[in-house]
């Protein structure tokens, strides 16, 4: 094998690893266990919330060190062990279907479709390893759970982190793309009819009129083209 044979399956393989998009979910994935590390590491030792935006008697955003027991934005059952178990199982199944429609479909998936699913991904697997393995020591808190830090205090009462961002956002970029592939494809489809029919748009009941008056005469035609072979034989 030459230099410049290796030097091409590299590069294949390089945009491969790209275009999977596999890079956006290691990526997003490390700053979401690097920053809480940090916020959990920074507030075992300090109270106040860090303000980033606004005052301390009216924040805006501000960094927060919060526990959540519950599922994404506080949703989930009263019993923080129920919640801790239901959520792994939903957890697991979601990150599997993810990567089983990845494997299965990454051929005839877009670009856009895959940076979505890795986003959803980070938000199942991030938040994960927290109930997995940070114990109520480390977390200095009575429960396992999920370390929240992001603190919109100016407009609403949820804190989040960056595993909960990923997954609302590539959630809403797929619903997005979903409704404009549909409009694209009801455009095309329509583009196509006028096409068809001469530049007039026709309504559902116009074209099964068209239909109903068309069958008398394909059943003509049919019938002459079976006629013909009786008068050449005469």
């Amino acid at each position: 094998m030459s230099f410049n044979d290796i030097l091409q399956k590299v590069w294949k393989g390089l945009k491969w690893f790209f275009f999977s998009f596999i890079w956006l979910f290691i990526v997003f994935l490390v700053v979401d266990i690097v920053t809480k590390q940090a916020v959990v590491k920074y507030f075992a030792t300090h109270d106040e919330p860090i303000v980033l935006i606004g005052t301390a008697a009216k924040p805006f955003l501000q960094i927060n060190y919060s526990i959540n027991t519950n599922a994404a934005f506080g949703f989930g059952f009263d019993n923080p062990t129920v919640n801790r178990v239901m959520y792994c199982i939903i957890a697991f199944i979601g990150f599997g279907l993810i990567v089983g429609i990845f494997a299965w479909k990454f051929k005839k998936l877009g670009k856009f479709v895959r940076a979505c699913l890795m986003l959803m991904a980070v938000g199942a697997i991030g938040n994960l390893i927290d109930r997995l393995f940070y114990t109520p020591e480390f977390l200095h808190y009575t429960y396992n759970g999920v370390v929240d830090w992001i603190d919109f205090a100016g407009i609403w009462q949820f804190i989040f982190n960056i595993a909960d961002s990923c997954v609302v956002v590539g959630t809403l970029m797929l619903i997005v793309y979903l409704i404009v592939d549909e409009i694209k494809e009801v455009r095309q489809k329509r583009k196509k009819e006028v096409k068809e029919t001469g530049g007039k748009v026709l309504s559902k009941e116009e074209q099964k009129r068209l239909e109903s008056e068309s069958e008398p005469a394909k059943v003509e035609e049919t019938e002459k083209v079976e006629e013909k072979p009786e008068i050449a034989e005469k």
